[in-house]
């Protein structure tokens, strides 16, 4: 959504200074250190190679974008095309040298490369016009027109790094900058991924090069030397290293101070070092991170205020000691089948299983907490006991699917109340000796209490194989009503939980998918090791079997029954 907000915004943004040229120059130079900073963004905050000479491509893309449009006639667009490919080039040519360099070592390797560049084209002046360089270039067009040009080639090369930092070339790179022993015994190859991100890296500012020649329309070599790099460094510092929206933060701070602090009368370049010692000091994560948790604590609570509120149309509701129990019913057979939903869940999520299964009376819960039921207590005892106290209350001994959190609770009810149900069916359950979250990763879990951007992503790595984006986005909303206040108390309760039964009863089924990214199959068999049960393992699906392959969960169900 954030994201969409700002691609409006960037394109209104122009009609209301379209009067003024000196401020849309202002926007199409912020955005051209924008391409330039993702490229060494790339290079330093995802792969950690330190590159104090990146202005050098910059230049290598503006003299060849210039020279091609200027001496040879080349459409600006092949211009443009060429000048990305010959930075890649260059920084291929650089990457392979680098491989036997880090640390301070290469960061000089570059500084002298980023120099050596500047005074090749001061000294090429049949080609490059020496230090006097290049005047009256092809400009892209208007101020105006030239904005979205730039505007369309920077949301294309956002896009392309967006996927490339989050995919699988994205963790290698990550993985190369924590540390490269590791890597490398993990099998990441350190030759491939180091030379690529300096080609990518490179072509981006290549790019960038090229697009500030043909808005500016005069380039010389000084503009590209030493001290441009090293702003460069600090637009990536400043506006947050190893995240993809750093080099947007950190653009607008370079360009936009300036314009406000040009009256001043007080220099630039120790106003911008001061604020460069206080961002390291201060908010060493950079701008974009500090700006990002605002984003997450704030941008989005209206709406999720909104989604809280809504109540679902479907099933009914039980009173209970504790309030309400909301609850969905199907089928109508004289088997009965109780579902219980697991963390950040609701009745929702057996739905898609509701929908097929016939010959059984199906209901499923909402746990206290979550969903449409009232709030209360959060424990996982006292979730096992308001459903025992259900099953009192609606006469019924069923048979009980019980997935992840409710797992647990399953395994309580089942511990606490035997003769109350008939048979136990766990679907990657919480392990009889708990699920402890890591404590490095608690603080983090605040978040979902206000982000639905970060709950549906957690929920995407747990639900790839479904289809259905509007069943996907209820269960989302569904994921905002569970009590803010039970997030991090399910997590410690999880963490805590141990099962140990001496005289187990009830007939149980573990089943586990082999793709689940949070349970290891070691612990789904020493769960059923302690329930005495039968461990049911479904090849290439996740966390979820009942969303993700309702039919063949259903079969295995009903085989067990």
């Amino acid at each position: 959504m954030h994201w969409l907000l700002l691609i409006i915004t960037l394109v209104v943004l122009p009609f209301i200074f379209k009067s003024s040229t000196f401020i849309l120059t202002i926007m199409n130079l912020t955005m051209i250190y924008t391409m330039a900073g993702m490229g060494l963004n790339l290079i330093m905050g995802y792969t950690g190679q330190v590159s104090i000479g990146h202005a050098a491509f910059m230049s290598i893309g503006a003299y060849t974008s210039a020279i091609l449009t200027q001496k040879l006639s080349i459409p600006l667009p092949l211009s443009l095309i060429c000048a990305t490919a010959i930075g890649g080039i260059f920084g291929l040519a650089l990457g392979f040298p680098a491989l036997r360099l880090a640390g301070f070592y290469l960061a000089i390797a570059t500084m002298g490369f980023g120099i050596a560049i500047e005074q090749l084209f001061g000294a090429l002046e049949n080609f490059t016009g020496g230090h006097i360089g290049i005047r009256n270039i092809t400009k892209l067009g208007s101020e105006l027109e030239s904005y979205y040009i730039i505007l369309i080639l920077i949301i294309v090369a956002f896009y392309f790094f967006n996927k490339l930092v989050n995919g699988k070339t994205g963790r290698a790179l990550k993985a190369i900058r924590e540390n490269e022993l590791v890597a490398n015994v993990l099998g990441v190859n350190l030759t491939h991924y180091k030379v690529l991100s300096f080609v990518i890296g490179s072509a981006y500012a290549g790019l960038a090069g090229a697009l500030y020649a043909h808005v500016i329309g005069y380039i010389s070599p000084a503009d590209f030397g030493l001290g441009k790099s090293l702003e460069l460094l600090a637009v990536v510092v400043i506006g947050g290293m190893g995240m993809v929206s750093g080099p947007i933060f950190g653009a607008v701070f370079y360009t936009v101070l300036p314009f406000f602090l040009s009256r001043v009368g007080f220099s630039l370049s120790i106003i911008f070092g001061s604020v460069l010692v206080l961002v390291v000091l201060f908010m060493p994560r950079g701008i974009a991170y500090y700006a990002q948790r605002f984003w997450f604590n704030w941008a989005e609570l209206p709406l999720i205020i909104f989604k809280r509120k809504k109540v679902s149309p479907d099933g009914d509701y039980v009173e209970l000691s504790f309030g309400k129990m909301h609850y969905v019913q199907s089928g109508d057979g004289e088997k009965v089948i109780l579902c219980i939903h697991g963390n950040f869940g609701s009745y929702r999520w057996y739905k898609p299983m509701m929908e097929k299964v016939h010959g059984y009376k199906i209901i499923a819960i909402d746990l206290p907490n979550f969903g449409d039921s009232s709030r209360s207590t959060v424990s996982l005892d006292f979730y096992a006991d308001s459903v025992h106290e259900f099953i009192e209350k609606m006469q019924i001994k069923p048979s009980v699917i019980a997935h992840s959190l409710g797992g647990a609770v399953a395994m309580l009810l089942a511990k606490k109340y035997p003769d109350s149900i008939a048979s136990l069916i766990l679907v990657d359950p919480c392990p009889a000796d708990g699920l402890v979250t890591p404590n490095e990763n608690l603080p983090y879990l605040k978040f979902y209490k206000r982000s639905r951007i970060l709950l549906k992503k957690s929920l995407t790595g747990l639900l790839r194989k479904l289809k259905d984006k509007k069943y996907f986005e209820q269960l989302v909303d569904d994921a905002l009503k569970m009590n803010p206040e039970s997030i991090y108390t399910h997590a410690i309760e999880l963490g805590k939980f141990r099962l140990s039964i001496d005289t187990y009863s009830v007939p149980t089924v573990v089943v586990y998918g082999d793709l689940d990214p949070l349970l290891t199959k070691e612990q789904m068999l020493k769960t059923a090791e302690v329930l005495k049960a039968k461990l049911i393992v479904l090849e290439n699906v996740g966390h979820t079997p009942f969303v993700e392959v309702p039919d063949l969960f259903i079969e295995t169900v009903k085989n067990y029954l």
